[in-house]
């Protein structure tokens, strides 16, 4: 890729404009605007962007060259050499200073970076990576929504391409009604839907839009940590309730605030939950519990968002309605997103409110990023009314059904009894618990050395925490040979762990 460079000539200066293309561009080599192999624009391009003479820009370049910055490759072009001064070196002290002063860093971006990837780090190439979430990027059909897109761009008018309504296209909030309505059995209608940038921003708007001041936001436990850290970071008080078999414990919801509540009024905003398939436990809240919880939040005032994330697909038993679709007092904000079903890049997540919610919600919406690209929109909304969004689901749900059972098998094969496992009846993954002397740490680290990538959970509970080694297992993204042989690593790598510490022992 050639890269355009700003610079600047001043031509009253005594300085030669020659000296003056050489110093700008050690400038931006030795600050880390331009690193090893960068291609730089030719000295006939480059003339013609500053308006001078060829001349000065070949004098500068080849004085460049001579002192070891600059590689020209004979009809390739003119890069930035390997041992150019200054170049693939760290920020200076004072400017890591100021990021560790000036930017916290949540715990769920620093996890990502986990040492345990350290070894194996050539482009991710770990050869069974058992991450969560991910849906079979080999089995999409590319080539529809490559159609889909294409045809978005054809019919594109001019109003389509300015700024649209925050709310998001008609059409698309049609479809997801529409979707809604017949899978999830909730009567929604277009206006009460948000088009959003994920589900993540549904999720980070809600919060701002009702947690200030330390005010309380229930959440599951065990839970994912990224919903921790919003609704801290938007100054909520984050209170655990615990999950059992039937979902959140509502009848532990007074006494979880009670005791670990810090303020002295105790009523809380927001509760979220995961009814449909509880992450990570897998858990599918119980009609009972449905109906428990819903007479809870008509007592309290509390707002209960319902963030369906893979509610799709299901594998045992039929698929059961959103809390949502029971919800008659306008309690349940009800959130989806299509990244698990298609793929996380499309980034089109969704937000059913309650008529009272819209307008606030919509504000936030407006001035945090103004609207959700219109080409996509109106992409996905082709893509669902020619019917290839709903043979998609379809499909996969087969492919991933085998694919669990596989897992689930290769478990079975490789742990025998020592092996428990939980959500297997729905979603993209599973929870298991292993009966072993060691830590799942040392077990993820010693995997990771034989390619196998497993992700210790006990950092998803907060009071709750597992006393034997947990971890989350995604399996959509895999095929069933790399589960199978996934699994004989694992297996492999907590044996030898337990051999060590014995020997040690010894």
């Amino acid at each position: 890729m050639t890269y355009e460079l700003l610079i600047r000539i001043d031509k009253t200066l005594v300085t030669s404009l020659s000296r003056q293309v050489y110093e700008q561009i050690i400038q931006s080599i030795t600050n880390g605007c331009l690193r090893t192999g960068d291609q730089i624009p030719s000295t006939r391009l480059m003339s013609e962007q500053i308006q001078v003479s060829r001349s000065v820009i070949l004098q500068a370049y080849e004085q460049l060259q001579a002192e070891g910055y600059l590689e020209m490759r004979k009809g390739a072009g003119t890069f930035i050499a390997a041992n150019a001064a200054g170049i693939d070196t760290d920020l200076d002290n004072e400017s890591h200073l100021y990021c560790e002063v000036t930017t916290k860093v949540p715990s769920f971006i620093a996890a990502e970076n986990s040492p345990l990837s350290a070894n194996l780090n050539n482009n991710n190439a770990v050869p069974y990576d058992f991450r969560h979430g991910v849906p079979a990027w080999d089995v999409f059909p590319m080539d529809r929504w490559q159609r889909a897109l294409t045809e978005a761009c054809r019919r594109a008018t001019p109003d389509m391409l300015t700024y649209g309504p925050a709310e998001g296209s008609l059409a698309l909030r049609e479809e997801i009604a529409r979707l809604v309505r017949s899978t999830r059995s909730i009567p929604a209608l277009p206006e009460q839907i948000v088009i959003t940038t994920g589900a993540t921003q549904a999720l980070d708007i809600l919060a701002r839009l009702c947690l200030n001041n330390g005010e309380q936001v229930l959440v599951e436990d065990p839970t994912h940590n990224v919903l921790r850290e919003i609704f801290s970071f938007s100054g909520g008080e984050v209170i655990p309730v615990r999950v059992d078999q039937e979902g959140i414990c509502v009848h532990e919801i007074d006494q979880s605030i009670a005791t670990r509540s810090k303020r002295t009024v105790r009523i809380p905003k927001l509760l979220y939950v995961t009814p449909s398939h509880q992450f990570p436990t897998g858990v599918t809240m119980s009609f009972n519990r449905r109906i428990q919880l819903l007479d809870w939040a008509r007592r309290s005032g509390a707002l209960i968002i319902e963030d369906d994330y893979d509610s799709e697909y299901r594998y045992v038993g039929q698929k059961v309605s959103a809390l949502a679709g029971l919800d008659s007092s306008g309690r349940v904000v009800y959130v989806g997103s299509f990244s698990k079903i298609l793929f996380p890049a499309l980034r089109i997540g969704y937000a059913i409110l309650p008529p009272s919610l819209i307008e606030p919600f919509l504000a936030i919406k407006w001035i945090t990023d103004r609207m959700t690209p219109t080409l996509e929109q109106e992409a996905l909304t082709d893509f669902i009314q020619s019917g290839q969004y709903a043979k998609h689901v379809s499909r996969m749900g087969k492919l991933y059904a085998t694919r669990r059972a596989c897992l689930v098998n290769s478990l079975n094969q490789e742990f025998g009894n020592r092996v428990k496992y939980f959500g297997d009846e729905a979603g993209l993954h599973l929870l298991i618990e292993l009966e072993t002397t060691v830590g799942e740490e040392l077990i993820a680290k010693k995997a990771l050395q034989y390619g196998s990538k497993i992700y210790p959970a006990s950092d998803y509970f907060i009071d709750s925490i597992p006393k034997k080694p947990t971890f989350i297992l995604g399996y959509s993204n895999l095929s069933e040979n790399q589960i199978r042989m996934g699994i004989k690593q694992v297996a492999r790598a907590e044996k030898e762990c337990t051999k060590n510490k014995q020997c040690v022992r010894d």
